[in-house]
């Protein structure tokens, strides 16, 4: 069943991206402010082509946008926390997770199968701040399993680095294909 749903993920997206939508991916990745002239450059396209295919991942809901990557420490938000819980009411908790979204130090909220079914992450001024976040989200019912401060996190790992072992793995695929077709 995990296979198959994989596979058919893999058809609805992989089927209309190919190795060079992938390799696009993975320079945008390693430096959203890449201009499609410099990864055109990195990958013997032309910009227009890096821009057309650009285009397309952001239509296919593929590139679903650009961020700043903050350092909350520099402006004065040393204290990044992660509050696990559990929903009271499991029929509200769609309501409950937005709700927990509004709270303004929240800066991602992940709902999970299982326990515990929610993870937020904050990002506080200081220990009654921190304190405060929890007390706004036991208010809504749910049950804190447990928190933990950040000491250190890497947000952006090799995720560059997997994209293009992925179009490999395209181009691997559809060379056999090919070979096979003859």
């Amino acid at each position: 069943m995990v296979t198959r749903l994989h596979s058919k993920l893999e058809e609805t997206y992989m089927s209309s991206l190919d190795s060079n939508d992938l390799r696009i991916l993975a320079e945008l990745s390693a430096n959203a402010r890449a201009s499609f002239v410099e990864i055109g450059k990195k990958l013997n396209l032309h910009p227009n082509v890096v821009a057309y295919r650009v285009n397309k991942l952001r239509q296919l809901g593929v590139i679903k946008g650009y961020i700043v990557d903050l350092d909350f420490e520099k402006l004065g938000l040393p204290e990044q926390v992660y509050v696990a819980g559990s929903i009271g009411n499991r029929s509200d908790r769609d309501r409950v997770l937005k709700q927990i979204a509004t709270i303004p130090q929240a800066v991602r909220v992940t709902s999970f199968l299982g326990a515990p079914e929610t993870l937020v992450f904050f990002i506080c001024k200081n220990k009654s701040d921190v304190e405060m976040v929890i007390s706004k989200m036991k208010e809504l019912d749910i049950e804190i399993e447990y928190t933990a401060s950040v000491i250190k996190s890497y947000e952006h790992g090799q995720m560059p680095e997997f994209l293009r072992i992925l179009a490999h793995e395209v181009d691997e695929r559809r060379s056999t294909m090919a070979w096979r077709d003859t």
